[in-house]
């Protein structure tokens, strides 16, 4: 599903899988070929880390294109195609892809483990985005949990923010309400829900608890 913001194509093709698009650019973020169902060329694809459902190369070479630029973390240069241009994108760096600038911020889990004391994202391990499409500034949460950093967010005149908010792996619905507060951002779309098991929530629910215009461009059960 997609909408317009600010004369920015905006569209959550499934679970965290982003595009984005403007005259002049097409960004995809974190695609993922279980939920992309047409396959429009990318200037910029970016990956915010290892796991299969932010970093797939199925995914990447079917929307890639001889100019394409590839933003990844250092988990997943190692898989990157020798004929693929790309650059390492970290937290509390900036890198310059197509004349836009992602700056990397903090995503990590404080309370989702895969066993005890094993945090399904560590600190370090995903990179949240902050970038400027067309005057839109936007931040992209990755897999994250409602986490101190985003306080200092809120100075930043996020228009746009995706926000995870399916539990077990990211933050739940509640604990992205406190994000919203954090960060305060003009516009909310919730994203990383209802494609697996275990991140099951109800959008509208989200909508109806926040101040700020929450656009819900996926369904519960898509």
């Amino acid at each position: 599903m997609k909408t317009e913001v600010n004369g920015v194509e905006v569209e959550l093709l499934g679970h965290a899988s982003i595009k984005l698009q403007t005259p002049s650019k097409t960004v995809y973020i974190d695609p993922w070929l279980e939920v992309i169902d047409e396959f429009e060329k990318a200037d910029i694809i970016v990956s915010t880390h290892d796991h299969f459902d932010h970093f797939d190369l199925e995914a990447i070479e079917k929307l890639r294109k001889e100019d394409t630029l590839l933003l990844c973390t250092k988990q997943s240069e190692d898989s990157v195609p020798e004929d693929l241009e790309h650059k390492i994108i970290e937290t509390g760096s900036s890198v310059e892809a197509g004349g836009v600038v992602f700056r990397g911020v903090e995503a990590y889990n404080i309370d989702k483990f895969r066993e005890e004391n094993m945090p399904f994202h560590p600190k370090g391990f995903c990179v949240g985005l902050v970038f400027e499409l067309d005057g839109l500034k936007i931040y992209y949460a990755s897999d994250t949990d409602s986490v101190p950093e985003m306080e200092q967010l809120k100075d930043e005149d996020i228009g746009l923010a995706f926000l995870p908010i399916g539990g077990k792996y990211t933050m739940n619905q509640e604990e992205a309400l406190e994000a919203v507060d954090m960060i305060e951002p003009e516009r909310v779309v919730p994203m990383h829900y209802g494609v697996v098991d275990g991140t099951e929530a109800d959008p509208e629910k989200f909508k109806e608890n926040v101040e700020k215009e929450v656009l819900v461009l996926q369904d519960a059960e898509p």
